[in-house]
């Protein structure tokens, strides 16, 4: 009686085995990635918490690498480096290189809320149409991305104005539709939109999946995966938007368009007087520095949030 026990006990065991083993792989790779905190969890959550995720992890980063935002606009305006951490008397200042940093946080949240809420958007409708997980998780990054660029660029063009002329930050708006129409708010859109849709493409979709095929294929720790994963996005999203970053620039603070007047007159204006790769790619060091920084930091605070604020 007791080995007839024993065996229907084995066999129960064994055809749960079989069954699990059974299962389809791509499941097991959900189950991977929702539990390493990969591109899936935006899939999860809803429009609201999605953009507070956005917020709270966008805010966190920007906390951390912020003097990289400041030397990459710094060198892109032919403004030597030490100007941002000494005084006009030459005392060091540290706390200098954090000026605009309230801003910035406000700008890099609110552009994350929107990019995680639009990614999570447009994952979802992607998967119902198409069962390959990698081409949602990219795509739908990429869509998501092109949506923040029309905030994003407002409020950039806001920052780069008052970096310029100062002024508070709703009056900044104000003055520049009194001073050169409504539709100056719009001045830079475009690159705007071209820059964050390969910046979060980047950031959601291709470093999240890098880190969930190097876990899956070689054994690496998630942590050396996705500083593998966020410096290759950093890489593909900084040299292929730099350009389109550097003339968004010019355009947004040339308002009166004395300089620098459209896309094509704007790049060809800076190759001719820098040179191709001192006019486009000015401060290239710094800008893949604080992406590739930012991607592994909005990644990593994912990972660690999403089971804190929404355990669900």
């Amino acid at each position: 009686e007791h080995c007839i026990q024993w065996e229907a006990v084995n066999n129960a065991c064994n055809s749960q085995a079989k069954s699990y083993n059974t299962q389809p792989r791509a499941h097991h790779k959900l189950i991977s990635a929702t539990t390493m905190g990969g591109g899936s969890d935006l899939q999860r959550l809803s429009g609201g918490e999605n953009c507070v995720l956005g917020m709270v992890t966008g805010v966190l980063s920007k906390c951390c690498n912020y003097p990289c935002l400041v030397w990459k606009n710094t060198l892109q305006q032919g403004i030597k480096l030490n100007t941002t951490w000494t005084t006009s008397g030459g005392a060091f200042s540290p706390l200098k290189v954090y000026r605009g940093l309230p801003m910035a946080c406000m700008n890099l949240g609110g552009t994350n809320a929107v990019q995680f809420v639009g990614t999570g958007f447009f994952q979802k409708l992607l998967a119902k149409s198409s069962n390959d997980k990698d081409a949602v998780q990219v795509g739908g990054a990429f869509l998501g991305g092109a949506a923040s660029g029309v905030p994003c660029s407002i409020w950039e063009l806001c920052m780069i104005q008052q970096q310029r002329f100062g002024g508070s930050t709703l009056g900044t708006p104000a003055r520049i539709v009194q001073e050169y129409g409504a539709a100056a708010i719009g001045r830079g859109i475009t690159t705007t939109i071209g820059r964050e849709a390969m910046f979060t493409m980047s950031m959601l979709g291709v470093t999240p999946l890098i880190q969930e095929k190097l876990v899956e294929s070689s054994g690496m720790e998630k942590n050396a995966a996705l500083a593998a994963g966020s410096l290759t996005g950093a890489l593909l999203a900084g040299v292929a938007t730099h350009p389109l970053d550097t003339i968004k620039s010019c355009m947004q603070g040339d308002l009166g368009r004395k300089k620098y007047d459209g896309i094509v007159q704007t790049g060809r204006s800076l190759a001719t007087e820098y040179g191709v790769v001192q006019g486009l790619f000015k401060g290239l060091f710094w800008r893949v520095a604080l992406i590739s920084t930012t991607f592994f930091l909005v990644n990593t605070f994912k990972q660690q949030t999403v089971p804190l604020l929404f355990p669900h």
